[in-house]
């Protein structure tokens, strides 16, 4: 769970590193949270009716309501999350400006530390994955 809440925490934090994993989570949520804003306005019906109210001039206001939520408090932390994971793939975060960069998205990161930070796949503690199995010990 920790890759589908880690985005939200770090809401606009640039500096270090995403794993594509992460990447992912964030981008399955936000997408999710649009769709539930798309769908606000036949949520909300029932009580547009209640209302009295002009059902579909309301619903127009009801749709850009909820889309302008969920942008307004998605915008920073998609960003920073897409700038970390270009910053694990060794690339700079203002490759975002350019249109065709998503594939940099999906390129694997570098292991071990470089000049964005610690590899996220490491834990704290633990050392990095060995390329080699460690020799058989006699017991």
């Amino acid at each position: 769970m920790e890759h589908l809440t880690r985005p939200w925490r770090l809401y606009g934090e640039l500096a270090g590193r995403a794993t594509r994993r992460e990447l992912a989570g964030f981008d399955l949520t936000f997408l999710a949270a649009l769709a539930l804003a798309w769908q606000a306005p036949a949520l909300a019906a029932p009580w547009l009716g209640a209302l009295d109210l002009r059902p579909a001039a309301m619903r127009g206001g009801v749709l850009l309501a909820a889309l302008g939520f969920v942008l307004l408090f998605g915008a920073a932390p998609c960003v920073a999350v897409h700038a970390r994971r270009l910053h694990d793939a060794g690339r700079s975060g203002w490759w975002l400006l350019l249109p065709l960069a998503a594939p940099l998205l999906l390129l694997p990161g570098t292991r071990g530390a470089n000049r964005y930070g610690a590899d996220p796949r490491e834990r704290a503690g633990t050392p990095a994955r060995a390329t080699e199995p460690a020799p058989l010990r006699a017991a």
